[in-house]
C-alpha cells in the first residue's frame, strides 16, 4: 500500500512539472569554449594603438598575417574560420558576419576582403596548447585610393560538437571577429549616399515604406541621422515622420531604412516623400524627394496569409490548451482517487475501531453475565452446606 501510494505521488509530481514546463521556458546561461583569439600586428600596422589589422599595403603585396589562437581548457577545440566583407545591417551598424545569403554584393564595391584573402577553414587546438595560423593577402595590381575593409570571422567549439552555419545560437561555441582594414594612400575620400529605391511593401499585415541608401565610396560614414518626412500628396499637412540617429555605413555597401510609423497606417494613395540623412562625424548632408503611389493592396491575399497565420496559431494554442485540459483532468482525477481511498482507509479503521470496541463489550457483557451466574451458584450452595455442618 506504502509502494504504490509514493508511486502515485510520483506521478503526480511529474504532471505538474510538465504541465509548468508548458509555460515556462528555462534559459540555461551560455557557456562559451575557452578559446581566446589575438591578432599579432605586423610592422606595417598603420594604427599602432588599434588592436585590429590597420595595414598600409602596396600594389600586388603578399603578406602573411598571423592569428595567434590559445586552448585554455582540457579539451580539444575546433575552430572553423570565415572571411567576410564588411557590409551595413539594417540597424544602422557595420557589420562583419556573413550576409552573402542574404544581400547580393553592392555594385560600387569593386575590391573586397574575400577577393585578396583566403585562410583555412578549419583546425583542431589541443587542449592546453597555443598556436598560429595564417591568413593570406594578395594585393591586387592596380593602386586604389580608399580602404578594404573585411573582418575574419572565427568560431570555436569542443571538437565533438558539430557546427553548422544555421546553428548560430548554440550554447556550446563563441565567435570572435577580428576586423581587417586595408589602405595603399592617405588620400582623402568622401562619403557619397545615394537613395537607390523608395517602395512599399506588406510586412506583418500593414504597409511599410523602405528606403534603400548607398555609400558608393571606399570610406565608412559614421554619426549618421536619418529623417524621413511623409506628407500625402498635394498636401502640406505632415503624415507621418521618422527619425534614426548615431547610424554608420560601411565602405561600399547598402542598407534599407523602414518607415513604419506605428500610429500612422499608409493607405492606397500617393504619398510624398522627403528623406534627409546628415552625418555628424564629416558634417556633409544629402536631402532626397520622392513619390511613391501605394497602390490598392491584395486584400484577399493579405487574408489569406494572415488567415493562414491566424489558423496556425488556433490550432497551436488548442492542443496546448487540450493537452493541459487532459493533464489537469487526470491530475483532479489521480487526486479524487487518492482522496476516496484515503476516506476508504479512514472508514475501515473507524469499523474495525468500532468492531474491536463491541467485541470488547461484548466479553464484558460476558464475563459480568458468568461472575453474577457464579455468584447466584454459590448462594444457593451456601445453605445445604450449613445444615450439613449443623449435623
Amino acid at each position: 500500500m506504502i509502494n504504490k501510494r509514493k508511486r502515485l505521488r510520483l506521478i503526480v509530481v511529474m504532471i505538474g512539472f510538465f504541465l509548468l514546463s508548458l509555460i515556462v521556458i528555462v534559459a540555461k546561461p551560455e557557456v562559451g569554449s575557452a578559446v581566446s583569439v589575438k591578432p599579432i600586428l605586423p610592422k606595417n600596422q598603420h594604427n599602432s594603438e588599434a588592436t585590429y589589422y590597420d595595414l598600409r599595403m602596396k600594389p600586388s603585396q603578399e603578406q602573411e598575417l598571423n592569428l595567434e589562437l590559445a586552448n585554455t581548457s582540457d579539451t580539444e577545440q575546433k575552430v572553423t574560420f570565415q572571411i567576410n566583407d564588411a557590409t551595413t545591417n539594417d540597424s544602422g551598424d557595420i557589420d562583419y558576419s556573413d550576409r552573402s545569403k542574404s544581400i547580393s554584393r553592392d555594385k560600387s564595391l569593386k575590391i573586397s576582403l574575400k577577393d585578396i584573402a583566403t585562410i583555412e577553414s578549419e583546425l583542431i587546438i589541443p587542449a592546453k596548447k597555443t598556436i598560429t595560423t595564417r591568413v593570406y593577402l594578395k594585393m591586387p595590381e592596380n593602386k586604389f585610393d580608399g580602404m578594404i575593409l573585411g573582418g575574419i570571422k572565427v568560431v570555436s567549439s569542443e571538437k565533438n560538437n558539430k557546427l553548422s552555419d544555421s546553428d548560430d545560437k548554440r550554447q556550446d561555441k563563441k565567435t570572435y571577429i577580428v576586423a581587417v582594414k586595408l589602405t595603399e594612400t592617405d588620400t582623402p575620400i568622401v562619403a557619397k549616399l545615394n537613395l537607390l529605391t523608395i517602395l512599399s511593401s506588406r510586412e506583418s499585415n500593414k504597409t511599410v515604406i523602405k528606403a534603400t541608401i548607398q555609400n558608393d565610396q571606399a570610406v565608412n560614414l559614421e554619426d549618421i541621422e536619418f529623417v524621413a518626412k511623409v506628407y500625402k500628396k498635394d498636401s502640406d499637412q505632415l503624415f507621418s515622420q521618422s527619425k534614426v540617429t548615431g547610424y554608420r555605413m560601411a565602405p561600399n555597401s547598402s542598407f534599407v531604412f523602414k518607415l513604419d510609423e506605428e500610429n500612422k497606417k499608409f493607405s492606397a494613395g500617393k504619398y510624398q516623400i522627403e528623406l534627409t540623412a546628415k552625418s555628424k562625424a564629416t558634417n556633409q548632408e544629402w536631402q532626397w524627394k520622392k513619390e511613391l503611389e501605394i497602390a490598392k493592396s491584395d486584400n484577399r491575399k493579405d487574408r489569406t496569409a494572415k488567415d493562414v497565420t491566424d489558423k496556425e496559431k488556433i490550432m497551436l494554442y488548442t492542443i496546448i490548451c487540450v493537452i493541459t485540459f487532459v493533464l489537469l483532468l487526470l491530475l483532479l482525477l489521480i487526486l479524487l482517487i487518492l482522496r476516496k481511498r484515503k476516506e476508504k482507509r479512514y472508514e475501515e479503521a473507524l469499523y474495525h475501531r468500532k468492531k474491536k470496541r463491541d467485541r470488547n463489550n461484548k466479553n464484558i457483557q460476558r464475563n459480568r453475565k458468568s461472575k453474577s451466574k457464579n455468584v447466584e451458584r454459590n448462594k444457593k450452595k451456601k445453605p445445604a452446606d450449613y445444615s450439613r455442618s449443623k449435623r
